[in-house]
């Protein structure tokens, strides 16, 4: 009788732990998690990064187009109406006002290649920050499940742990009487002691997942709704 109620206690642990695999499907939330994903975009700093360099590589753009008023240069020049004719250090020069554009044609045939550069710059910045975009979606996306998991695993062990606790009582409650003998009491506590460590553990995953969570989307998790 006493082989048995121990046997008892090993196979309800054995049940108990089993039941840490059962699915958790059920407890996402997909529009919670389209908000995390969201405040990724939003808050993390290496996304910030590549934004800005996105757009910095953007405004090249406009800088190199802006090269194209270098290959024109305008002047002009003043000689007053009463000063003399005949300019001996410019014979061309004449009275009033007169104005000149100079035209540099070597920066204008060098901008169009000096546009096309930063656009290319521009298109690389581009893509690195949708490649990282998508990284990181799909980073905020298996945290949240892993946090999901160890919360269930979590559940699991502590209801295994308050059952196994029961068991184990029961147990001293017979031993006590007599019933059972000390060997059978000591190995359903050992079984209680490591349902309480897995517990433990299971706390710990959790916590650890839920801090992966948060310095993904920069929010506490209690403060998204």
């Amino acid at each position: 009788m006493t082989r048995l109620i121990l046997l008892f206690v090993i196979f309800f642990y054995t049940i108990s732990t089993a039941n840490a695999q059962e699915s958790f499907i059920g407890d996402i939330n997909y529009q919670l998690l389209e908000k995390y994903v969201d405040l990724a975009l939003k808050n993390y700093p290496k996304r910030k990064m590549y934004k800005a360099s996105e757009l910095s590589a953007k405004a090249k753009i406009g800088v190199a187009k802006a090269t194209y008023l270098d290959a024109f240069t305008a002047s002009y020049n003043y000689s007053p109406n009463n000063a003399a004719r005949y300019n001996t250090a410019n014979p061309y020069t004449l009275n009033g006002i007169q104005f000149g554009i100079y035209f540099n044609i070597g920066i204008l045939f060098r901008t169009p290649a000096l546009v096309r550069q930063a656009k290319e710059e521009h298109n690389e910045k581009f893509y690195q920050a949708q490649e990282y975009d998508i990284l990181l979606k799909s980073e905020v996306k298996k945290t949240y499940y892993e946090y999901l998991r160890e919360s269930a695993d979590l559940r699991v062990k502590a209801q295994t742990y308050i059952d196994n606790k029961a068991a184990s009582d029961g147990l001293r409650y017979k031993f006590e009487k007599g019933e059972v003998s000390l060997d059978d009491y000591t190995k359903a506590k050992t079984l209680t002691s490591y349902a309480n460590s897995e517990r433990l553990l299971a706390e710990l995953n959790l916590l650890k997942a839920k801090e992966e969570l948060e310095a993904l989307i920069g929010e506490e998790l209690k403060n998204v709704k």
